[in-house]
């Protein structure tokens, strides 16, 4: 037993308990006896990370390992990098997969999704039969060399040649996440601060504040195959027991509202099983599943249960969940070591206006001549009925409107007409008949089957049955306004020839103009034009810089400075001159070329205009 991660001689059942959570008292009596323990020269676990309070959090021996693992797969291997280790023992790395020679040539990501599908399965394949062979009694070294190393790796896991036999099927590959943390660390600017005082508010460990890092990456977009929802990943089910979730409102999309919502969770959860390990994969394992294990291997060690219990739903992603979030926690406790130069976001700011009945949107955003768009920004919880006017925002949610404006909000609800503020939602009940379809309903009640849909959460539109209670949004409801301004894509024609760059007329004469292609972010845009992020978000105003566009235009400040760029199929040397607002002649000098032959991937210098 390493003593640097365990407590030492304490019993499981307080090992696993913290001390310093006021709010929670069954914990003070664990706590004096960890004192009695202390006082009488037992030591407790050695802090290891500064960032994690080791009371709280214990990281038991055999999932360090995972932990080291994890830190790995945050903050050294990229996306374009697949990692093909053992299941079980994620020490045991037998090699990795990288795609960045199809990147560096500008193939299409299609065509690196599949080619990386092709490549993965050739070298689970091959890293297979090399175990195989193992098990059958083959030296190592007749092994292919990268593999040779395979039995030093696994030297320390029991089981003789048949533990070979046995890792053949438990090879797993798992892809690099570090350029979606590094743009996690930027986006979370925008909400730690408020995170930490839900966390506070609720009496929470500080370091859960990382948990929408191994959840979504702080994507409040983010959508699971199991219909968990935004950063915080709430399943509807769950999500209606701890946040508003109703016809106009999904809280499941705003992190703060889903934080609070989390906090009451784990809260629960960690009242129930009494232990933070515990709470936290019960996140993802569930409290009744949780549950089940202490009762079963009679424990509530997380070590113990991540190596023993079995069950058909606690998987990968269950026993590893807890090294995961450590993981997570130290990463970004450490970013400015891994990421240099990264710098979060500011934290979004707003007023939050409160109101006694229902109310239109419009009608505030008529009023106080604030667009809706910002609103939209601003309540990412609202449904798309609620922007258009078909629905009220309900009196419980917490309205945000732009910093300062809360007094000029507040007035325009005042002097609405009281017609204008019902005490009900602005929709009826109609019970589902034998023949009905969506279609026909909405034909019948002038409505449509998209708001229909929305307005009662379907999935799809044949899913109705006779007898189902259906809500029917009203027409006109909210007082005739434009809904949220519509983005519009920028024409093809308007793009210079390599679909990315041109020369801005307006700014200073070394800006220029980047046109947003699907899945790009402003910190994969700024890294390829060499400025810092913060430069990109203060020349074109963004309030939200994780709510880029594809089809929408960013000034790029050049500042002076010099351009990287990696040639794409159709460019030209002229055209990349016209574009950066530069000449041929200073393009071929800056990179030392004799003629006007440029290639398809090759990174080029460009010098600022």
């Amino acid at each position: 037993m390493h003593k640097s991660l365990f407590f030492s001689k304490i019993p499981t059942s307080m090992r696993n308990q913290g001390c310093r959570r006021s709010r929670f008292p069954r914990l003070l009596p664990a706590c004096g006896l960890l004192l009695a323990f202390a006082a009488s020269g037992v030591v407790a676990q050695e802090r290891y990370h500064p960032a994690i309070d080791p009371d709280l959090f214990p990281l038991p021996e055999n999932l360090s390992a995972g932990v080291e693992f994890w830190k790995d797969v945050f903050a050294t291997y990229t996306s374009d990098q697949v990692v093909l280790h053992d299941e079980r023992h994620l020490n045991v790395v037998y090699s990795v997969v990288d795609m960045s020679d199809l990147r560096a040539t500008g193939s299409s990501e299609l065509q690196i999704d599949r080619a990386r599908i092709r490549r993965v399965r050739a070298e689970m394949s091959r890293i297979a039969r090399a175990l195989r062979d193992l098990a059958a009694g083959r030296p190592a070294m007749e092994l292919p060399p990268d593999l040779r190393s395979i039995p030093s790796r696994m030297e320390n896991i029991e089981g003789g040649r048949t533990k070979y036999r046995r890792a053949a099927g438990l090879i797993r590959s798992q892809r690099g996440l570090r350029d979606r943390f590094e743009e996690a660390i930027e986006i979370s600017g925008m909400f730690m601060p408020g995170i930490q005082r839900i966390l506070a508010e609720y009496g929470l460990p500080a370091e859960i504040r990382c948990l929408p890092f191994v959840e979504s990456m702080f994507n409040y977009r983010a959508r699971s195959k199991v219909g968990a929802s935004g950063a915080w990943q709430f399943t509807a089910s769950t999500g209606r027991a701890f946040l508003q979730m109703d016809e106009a409102v999904d809280a499941r999309s705003d992190v703060l509202l889903a934080a609070a919502g989390a906090a009451r969770k784990l809260r629960q959860d960690y009242e129930s099983l009494e232990a933070w390990p515990l709470a936290l994969t019960a996140y993802n394992h569930g409290a009744g599943g949780m549950t089940r294990a202490v009762r079963r291997l009679e424990t509530r060690d997380i070590g113990v249960i991540a190596e023993k219990y079995r069950s058909r739903t606690f998987g990968f992603a269950s026993r590893n969940f807890y090294p995961e979030f450590l993981a997570a926690v130290i990463v970004y406790a450490d970013r400015d070591e891994h990421f240099p130069g990264v710098e979060p976001f500011p934290e979004i700011q707003f007023d939050v206006v409160d109101r006694d009945r229902y109310v239109a949107l419009t009608d505030l955003a008529t009023a106080t001549g604030v667009e809706m768009d910002e609103l939209a920004v601003l309540n990412p919880a609202l449904d798309r009925s609620v922007l258009a006017g078909s629905l009220l925002v309900p009196p419980r949610y917490p309205l945000r409107v732009p910093a300062g404006t809360a007094t000029r909000f507040e007035q325009a609800y005042a002097e609405l007409a009281p017609e204008r503020k019902p005490d009900r939602q602005a929709a009826f009940g109609y019970r589902v008949r034998r023949g009905d379809t969506l279609g026909a309903i909405a034909r019948r009640f002038g409505s449509s089957v998209s708001e229909i849909q929305r307005a009662n959460r379907l999935p799809r539109a044949d899913r109705i049955y006779v007898g189902q209670r259906l809500r029917i949004p009203q027409q006109g409801s909210g007082r005739a306004a434009p809904p949220p301004v519509q983005r519009a894509a920028v024409r093809a024609s308007e793009e210079s020839a390599s679909g990315e760059a041109r020369s801005s007329s307006q700014g200073t004469p070394s800006d220029i103009v980047h046109v947003v292609r699907n899945g790009e972010s402003v910190h994969r845009i700024a890294r390829k034009y060499g400025v810092t992020v913060t430069a990109v978000v203060a020349a074109n105003g963004l309030r939200r810089p994780d709510l880029i566009h594809a089809g929408q235009s960013l000034r790029i400040p050049g500042g002076g400075r010099d351009v990287v760029y990696r040639v794409r199929r159709g460019d030209t040397l002229s055209q990349l001159a016209r574009t950066f607002g530069t000449s041929t002649a200073d393009i071929q000098r800056a990179n030392g070329l004799r003629g006007s032959r440029i290639v398809v991937g090759q990174t080029l210098r460009i010098p600022a205009g």
